[in-house]
């Protein structure tokens, strides 16, 4: 298989392998920040803002191949990641607070209306750069409202996250690989 754009309709096995791919990265990632809470204290704090998740959620969405696929693949990394994380929290029998999981859970529930809006921000239109700027105002936003501190760290994954979604904005754009 050639990278680049898929053409045509893909498979139904390709989409429900695709899409059990992302969960499984969710999961995956919500193993590791769990790991990273009792062991690494730096990655625990960048796996504990939600700057990261807005990222990885960015990526995620932009290399889907329509919105709702991209609704879909985001939903399913943060419900992995959070399935996993919090099965890890009971299964080492760790404390965290309920208002955690439900502000988390309330956040992976909604997902997919941000996800579906990301994936347009491919594009170089004008709309395209509305929503490319907002997510870089929430992701500012909400590490402040949350933390009430933006540090050194949280700004990369800020401007990581400007550069995925504006990289191919000033010019000719280079086709991503789709999921």
């Amino acid at each position: 298989m050639t990278r680049g754009i898929y053409k045509g309709k893909p498979s139904i096995a390709v989409s429900i392998r695709n899409s059990l791919l992302v969960l499984l990265l969710g999961v995956s990632l919500g193993a590791a920040s769990k790991w990273a809470d009792l062991h690494s204290p730096f990655l625990a704090e960048l796996t504990s803002g939600i700057a990261v998740w807005i990222l990885l959620a960015s990526a995620v969405a932009l290399c889907s191949r329509s919105p709702a696929r991209a609704g879909l693949h985001v939903l399913l990394l943060l419900g992995g990641m959070l399935a996993a994380y919090y099965a890890a929290a009971e299964l080492l029998d760790s404390t965290w607070p309920e208002q955690f999981l439900i502000g988390w859970g309330i956040l992976a529930v909604l997902s997919p209306i941000p996800g579906m809006l990301v994936w347009h921000a491919r594009k170089q239109d004008m709309p395209a750069w509305v929503v490319s700027f907002g997510v870089v105002v929430v992701q500012l936003g909400a590490t402040w409202l949350l933390f009430r501190k933006i540090g050194v760290v949280d700004l990369l994954v800020v401007l990581a996250t400007a550069v995925l979604l504006f990289w191919g904005k000033f010019g000719k754009r280079k086709k991503r690989r789709i999921i």
